[in-house]
């Protein structure tokens, strides 16, 4: 039986009926009365909670003191990444999600792939926050909507440390030496010429992720894992 369960807000100490979403999969997995789960509320606090009353109408728990818990990675990663088609999408969420990436930002590209979007965002948190409880991670990650390249770089707050993965970067990548940061890649097409100048005037430093072609999922994730190793 799965153990942890992503429960925001966490319920005060004592005795507590659990929110219907963590009940629905108590249920289908039969957990019984003296079972202890773990509650996460994706923010860095955690509590026990033992059943004591299991039944289809509802479950109710005797809730632990809540305790400051991390396992987050000591780099701060965010993604902004063109998003390639169905299934390779909600993989890059799921496996970005256990590598430890803290934000997501999907972008449109002019060469990207032309997919309806439509709910897909609501989709993605359900598959990020499966993973947070899968994988143990303290907090959950923000997945942002998609929007288009020029929109990323117009706005305030992106970290200082910015790499792009771009195929013939001029430095391989590696880890910086902030605590925060953000890797951009782009679509299977490439990057055009524009956008290439628009994120060198960004402050983006063009890295390399070796000498082979990958897709877009499987140069995220390598890259992500440099940057967090």
């Amino acid at each position: 039986m799965a153990r942890r369960y992503l429960c925001s807000p966490l319920p005060p100490p004592g005795p507590a009926q659990l929110p219907e979403t963590v009940s629905s999969h108590l249920l289908v997995v039969r957990a019984r009365v003296g079972d202890t789960i773990r509650l996460f509320d994706g923010a860095g606090r955690e509590c026990d909670a033992r059943l004591e009353r299991v039944e289809r109408r509802g479950i109710t728990a005797q809730v632990g003191a809540p305790e400051a818990v991390t396992r987050e990675p000591a780099l701060r990663l965010e993604l902004a990444v063109a998003l390639p088609k169905g299934a390779r999408a909600e993989w890059l969420f799921e496996h970005g999600t256990e590598l430890g990436i803290a934000r997501f930002r999907p972008l449109v590209f002019a060469r990207s792939q032309a997919v309806a979007r439509d709910g897909r965002r609501a989709r993605w948190e359900r598959i990020v926050r499966a993973a947070c409880e899968q994988c143990d991670r303290s907090q959950v990650p923000l997945v942002d909507d998609e929007r288009e390249l020029a929109e990323l770089l117009g706005e305030g707050g992106l970290p200082a440390a910015r790499f792009a993965a771009v195929p013939g970067g001029r430095a391989a990548l590696a880890a910086p030496a902030s605590r925060d940061a953000v890797l951009l890649v782009g679509p299977e097409g490439g990057l055009t010429d524009a956008e290439l100048g628009s994120l060198a005037a960004a402050g983006f430093a063009s890295c390399t992720l070796g000498p082979l072609t990958l897709r877009t999922e499987t140069a995220a994730l390598v890259g992500a894992a440099r940057l967090l190793a």
